[in-house]
């Protein structure tokens, strides 16, 4: 059996892999439109300020395909699909690739949002940018040094966008974030941890606009600054648009594949072909996409089986989940973190709030279950949260780990329970007094 993986991304490599693991012989082909092998995404913006290289990006270099018997075409974009030929036809290739089973893995494209001049500007090299792979990173910083650029603008406060602007600002720009909705992060943040990082952000002199639309980016033949909705003018010798990603489809539409926003699959990860798959970021599965590098591993290991013909796990969605470092701090945001006012009750919060450290912990259970976490600064409570998310937990199990005590006024016994409060005891002010009149001195910690 021969198999094709258009995509070498998360998604297709750990495709690749899993197929390989459960089956030593089959035939397994991966083309790809980049010129490196698998590389980490993650880390690209660290090669715009010079602190790592394409090298070290690699994750698999090419030695690591021979030993898994895994065939890789670099610089390869397929152009069009014939589902019922079962070929794929490739750009400056005149012969087709033919396959027996196809997995497209084809990731997803940056979104511009509609800016007046965006694309346009982007598209023409005239200062505007976005980073979705190496050779984005390589023109960002070639453009940064041959204009000797002072000043940056980072559209998008999300997970890329905000380690942009830090590499950003350590390669000497002046630099600011500016984001459309009123606070950072806002998938994977609530809004006291949201603003405890704006205001770490800000600390590293990095300016940050928040519930800003931008409206238009300045220039002639070169960028000069962007105009907001509320008119201000912000000035810039580059702008970086990092505003989330979208599937990428047009192989799949070009094979009359069935789509919506992302190629629509089954719950074995098959498309609307028979012997045609779809992966990762590319994928629409019962209306929701997901974009983040847990679902495309836990998709590759569905597909691979589905592949071979081995239906024994469906996918059943995955749980938003995010672990990584931003501005240098470890941050998880896992699951819900933020559950609405109209949902019915058995909620219960616990959080530990310590601007003085920079650190917010924030565990939210229903009914006796880990539903969702953030843990921002801190990361002691990591393993706990995966090994018990949506899991029975214990209420007093929680409080102990996060360090939250309930403190007693040993005059009235008034108790000060830091699970319940935005502020750890020892954080109250000097002058803090029980309703009885006790001063702090006077509350003893409970065990």
């Amino acid at each position: 059996m021969k198999i094709v993986i258009v995509g070498n991304n998360v998604a297709g490599t750990f495709s690749a892999q899993n197929i390989r693991s459960l089956d030593d012989k089959v035939e397994i082909n991966i083309f790809t439109q980049e010129s490196y092998p698998y590389y980490t995404r993650v880390d690209l913006p660290e090669l715009i300020s010079d602190k790592t290289t394409i090298e070290k990006l690699i994750v698999f270099k090419e030695d690591w395909y021979q030993k898994k018997n895994l065939n890789l075409y670099l610089d390869k974009k397929a152009i069009q699909l014939d589902p019922k030929k079962k070929i794929l036809y490739f750009e400056g290739e005149s012969e087709p690739v033919s396959f027996d089973k196809l997995i497209l893995a084809l990731g997803s494209t940056p979104n511009i949002p509609p800016i007046k001049n965006a694309l346009e500007m982007r598209d023409n090299k005239e200062g505007v940018f976005t980073i979705r792979n190496i050779n984005d990173a390589l023109e960002t910083r070639a453009f940064i040094k041959n204009n000797g650029a002072k000043k940056a603008i980072i559209i998008g406060g999300g997970l890329l966008g905000l380690e942009l602007a830090n590499q950003i600002k350590d390669s000497n720009l002046d630099t600011t974030v500016v984001e459309f909705f009123p606070r950072l992060l806002p998938r994977q943040l609530d809004e006291d941890c949201g603003s405890m990082l704006k205001s770490e952000i800000e600390n590293r002199d990095i300016k940050v606009i928040l519930d800003a639309v931008t409206e238009e980016i300045l220039g002639n033949e070169k960028v000069t600054g962007i105009k907001l909705k509320d008119q201000r003018v912000i000035e810039a010798d580059i702008i970086l648009i990092q505003a989330g990603i979208r599937p990428t489809t047009n192989l799949a539409k070009a094979g009359n594949i069935d789509t919506d926003r992302g190629i629509i699959v089954n719950e074995f990860l098959e498309t609307s072909e028979k012997d045609i798959f779809a992966v990762g970021d590319c994928i629409q599965y019962k209306n929701q996409i997901w974009g983040i590098i847990p679902a495309c591993i836990e998709q590759s290991k569905i597909v691979a089986a589905s592949v071979l013909g081995l239906k024994k796990v469906e996918y059943k969605g995955t749980t938003p989940k995010n672990t990584l470092k931003i501005i240098g701090l470890e941050l998880t945001s896992i699951g819900i973190i933020n559950p609405s006012k109209e949902e019915k009750g058995g909620w219960d919060i616990l959080k530990k709030a310590d601007k003085k450290n920079c650190c917010y912990q924030k565990l939210i259970l229903k009914d006796n279950k880990l539903k969702g976490a953030i843990l921002f600064g801190e990361s002691q409570a990591l393993s706990y949260v995966y090994k018990k998310m949506e899991q029975d937990v214990d209420r007093e199990e929680v409080k102990r780990l996060l360090e939250l005590y309930t403190y007693g006024c040993e005059n009235c016994g008034n108790e000060y329970d830091e699970s319940k409060m935005d502020i750890p005891f020892k954080n109250l002010p000097e002058d803090f007094k029980c309703k009885c009149g006790q001063t702090k001195e006077g509350f003893k910690r409970k065990e």
